[in-house]
């Protein structure tokens, strides 16, 4: 029998005594004994198959797990960009208006569709639909602002308090708390207040202050803001107050004052202690400035 052949058999275990005896024989029988003996000292490691399936069980689920989270984080971060990209679009595309607005101590010029120019005051708003210009002239103003309107163009200009409706004309609109003015310097315009309807002529003014209209004669050809001056004409004092923390980033602690009384002046913009003086003097106030906040008190 050849050599190969029992080898094999040997190594199943399947030799008959004839083979054995022939095996031993063989001239490197020595030689697999010895191998067969070293191999019996390796055992393989022992395997619980049980241990094993629950373990590849938790690292599938723990896998899953994974991926679940994964996916959840993937889906909630196109959630949020889908709902940013709508909300822009939304308001973008559904908000029909052009919105201009100042801040505190800032005017601002800017040019309407119809070369119409109109000057922002502090802490003005203007809005209008650009895209419709043509079919819808108006304006929603709130706070103040000087228009100079392009020669033959009109519009209206809506506020909190009335309307005024413009042709080829300069003029001033101030909407504020309790407090309309219109004054013309040119041209003419009609307002629109308290269901009553005014042809207003150059060099006139309209003025409804604290619920009482007051008739009274204009004092400069452009409005005083305009050159960095606020100035007044029997106004309450309240009023006063609010147009200067418009000027100044400031805030008013007040110690007896009777905001109500009237105050005849101006202030400028550029020069708060000169400004705080302007105000104080006439009415023998007194002022004393703390980290951003300015206490007004009157004389003892």
């Amino acid at each position: 029998m050849k050599e190969k052949k029992l080898v094999k058999k040997w190594l199943v275990n399947e030799l008959n005594q004839e083979e054995l005896e022939a095996f031993k024989q063989l001239d490197a029988y020595d030689s697999y004994i010895k191998l067969s003996e070293s191999a019996k000292k390796f055992r393989a490691p022992s395997y619980d198959l049980e241990d094993s399936l629950d373990n590849l069980k938790v690292k599938i689920l723990e896998k899953q797990a994974r991926q679940k989270y994964s996916f959840l984080k993937y889906a909630v971060s196109i959630a949020a960009v889908f709902a940013i990209s709508f909300a822009v679009y939304f308001a973008f595309f559904n908000n029909p208006y052009t919105v201009f607005e100042t801040q505190t101590a800032e005017s601002k010029t800017i040019t309407l569709p119809d070369d119409s120019q109109v000057t922002l005051n502090a802490k003005t708003q203007l809005k209008f639909k650009a895209k419709n210009w043509i079919s819808d002239r108006t304006l929603q103003l709130d706070g103040e602002a000087f228009f100079k309107v392009a020669k033959g163009q009109t519009f209206e200009v809506q506020t909190s308090h009335g309307t005024v409706r413009v042709l080829g004309t300069e003029f001033n609109v101030k909407s504020r708390k309790d407090l309309f003015e219109v004054n013309c310097y040119e041209g003419k315009v009609n307002v629109n207040h308290l269901n009553n309807s005014l042809d207003l002529a150059a060099l006139n003014s309209y003025k409804y202050q604290d619920g009482k209209l007051i008739n009274e004669e204009m004092l400069f050809k452009l409005p005083s803001w305009m050159e960095n001056k606020s100035t007044f004409k029997s106004i309450s004092f309240k009023h006063v107050l609010d147009e200067f923390q418009r000027q100044y980033n400031i805030t008013f602690s007040l110690k007896n004052i009777n905001t109500n009384q009237l105050f005849t002046g101006s202030f400028i913009h550029n020069d708060i202690d000169n400004a705080l003086q302007s105000i104080t003097l006439p009415l023998q106030l007194t002022y004393l400035k703390q980290n951003g906040t300015v206490i007004l008190a009157a004389s003892e």
